[in-house]
């Protein structure tokens, strides 16, 4: 019993001097913004800083004929850089508000996002008021750089509150480096309802916190060379102390 408790004692206190290497990361995004065939004339990427846009807004890839509405994600490369090898998790968090036009997911209606990499900075990429040294149009840009989506990353949102995106594919292809942009596309491409939605989700800029990462490293093999030499004797203890059959 005394051998235990100190076994005890000690994985305790190994797994505390080891939980800088296994701790979750909670990262936030550089920028968030959206796109939108309702968008006219020359400013057709909107929520930037200053534009008092709190709401972003998803929609089928041809809703009401007017096409695509997508939000666009971007992360700093250098908050990647102490993962050196591929991640156990990365999960997206979103929160799912009213979009304003009475065109939202709900109960018995629900709408499929996913959550897609890219192959192009988006924000410097799509021409705009902003950015008119841009090289591709919102809807070109969304055409032929958006790349397609994890299973995984793909949800049904049915109700206004928290969703998230299993995006770890896409987190494990920035950390292998065969992925070298640093944002994603959350997009309706994959929803096959036939309904016409416009679902909104909070723009992080305007309510910071709202939209994070959460990214869980895969245990160091120290960790699991630790544990295993301590239960080790306790299983040859456990075979020593089994009753022999009796003939």
């Amino acid at each position: 019993m005394v051998i235990k408790k100190l076994a005890l004692i000690a994985i305790v206190a190994f797994a505390g001097s080891s939980s800088h290497a296994v701790s979750a990361a909670t990262l936030s995004p550089t920028e968030d913004a959206m796109t939108s065939g309702f968008f006219m004339g020359t400013d057709t990427v909107r929520g930037y800083a200053g534009d008092s846009r709190s709401t972003f807004r998803v929609a089928n890839d041809n809703a009401f004929g007017l096409g695509p509405e997508t939000i666009y994600i971007g992360f700093d490369p250098n908050d990647f850089s102490s993962f050196t090898g591929p991640v156990a998790s990365a999960i997206l968090t979103v929160q799912s508000v009213s979009g304003g036009f009475g065109f939202d997911a709900g109960p018995g209606s629900p709408f499929t996002v996913s959550a897609h990499g890219v192959d192009a900075d988006p924000f410097s990429t799509i021409i705009d008021d902003t950015n008119p040294t841009g090289t591709t149009s919102w809807i070109d840009y969304f055409n032929n750089h958006i790349l397609t989506a994890d299973p995984a990353a793909i949800t049904s949102v049915d109700s206004f509150g928290t969703v998230t995106f299993d995006v770890t594919a896409l987190v494990n292809d920035w950390v292998s480096g065969s992925n070298n942009v640093f944002a994603l596309a959350l997009t309706g491409t994959n929803d096959t309802s036939g309904t016409d939605f416009l679902h909104g989700f909070l723009n992080n800029t305007e309510a910071p916190g709202s939209t994070f990462l959460t990214v869980n490293p895969v245990p160091e093999p120290a960790t699991f060379a630790m544990l295993a030499s301590l239960a080790i004797p306790f299983a040859y203890r456990r075979v020593r102390r089994r009753p022999r059959a009796v003939a």
